[in-house]
């Protein structure tokens, strides 16, 4: 697709990799990109720099945990041509099986359930209007046997299972449902793992791999959206090796 006079989604935005993907859109020549997150202030920042670049901002603060909010909020806003669903959330602390019950509810429902709600909603829209490219980041945990944080694996593994079944989307509605795995991605995403900041797994994490920057994933998301020749469900898993970036493709009708 050619982002260029496009209108997006992105979630998770006031930040990160949320913002960095927005900004390079919003360089790329799209026209109007809404923002959604639940820090309002961040999101200002957020609007300041995709303005700069040369779109129109508007801020949206939504908490997807909350399902019939997003679901309205969606039915309302979702008739764009490129949706970026990049909303997750960690665990931190304590970790399951610890972690009560309406704190896991709290994290399917914004890593999973409300990433399929808006989906499903945004694909209804595209289909009307000819299609577009939705992009779901997923992990490069979904690639691997386990990791500590056990909820957040098992979310991102279902979403990485959900956006390969979408791959029937792109023949059936003309709607290309695509997957962003980053590996290690130094956000402050890393300072919710713990109490109060990083926990001690995540600094042994951080001292045994190299991270990428926000800029290394968007530059993939934008990949994703803009090339057209790929099917539907395929993803691209990005990390950090030796100083340098490295893609890992994979396609919905493969094994992982």
């Amino acid at each position: 697709m050619d982002v260029g006079g496009k209108t997006a989604i992105v979630t998770g935005s006031a930040g990160g990799i949320g913002r960095a993907t927005a900004v390079m859109l919003a360089a790329r020549g799209a026209a109007e990109i809404a923002l959604v997150d639940v820090k309002e202030d961040d999101l200002r920042e957020t609007a300041r720099l995709v303005e700069a670049a040369g779109a129109r901002a508007t801020i949206h603060r939504l908490d997807l945990s909350d399902i019939p909010a997003t679901e309205a909020w969606f039915q309302a806003h979702g008739d764009v041509d490129i949706l970026y669903n990049n909303a997750g959330v960690v665990s931190g602390l304590p970790q399951f099986p610890d972690v009560d019950a309406a704190r896991i509810r709290w994290i399917i429902d914004v890593n999973i359930t409300s990433l399929v709600a808006a989906t499903q909603i945004a694909v209804q829209a595209m289909r009307r209007r000819g299609g577009g490219v939705i992009v779901n980041t997923v992990s490069t945990v979904a690639l691997g046997t386990g990791f500590y944080d056990a909820m957040y694996a098992t979310t991102k593994a279902a979403v990485m299972m959900f956006t390969r079944c979408c791959a029937s989307l792109k023949e059936e509605c003309n709607v290309r449902v695509a997957g962003m795995l980053p590996g290690l991605v130094d956000t402050p995403i890393l300072d919710t793992t713990g109490a109060g900041g990083k926990s001690d797994w995540m600094k042994t994490v951080l001292a045994n791999n190299e991270a990428c920057v926000p800029d290394d994933i968007a530059a993939g998301v934008l990949m994703l959206i803009e090339d057209d020749s790929l099917a539907g469900g395929d993803w691209v898993a990005v990390r950090r090796i030796d100083g340098k970036i490295a893609y890992q493709w994979g396609h919905a009708d493969t094994a992982a």
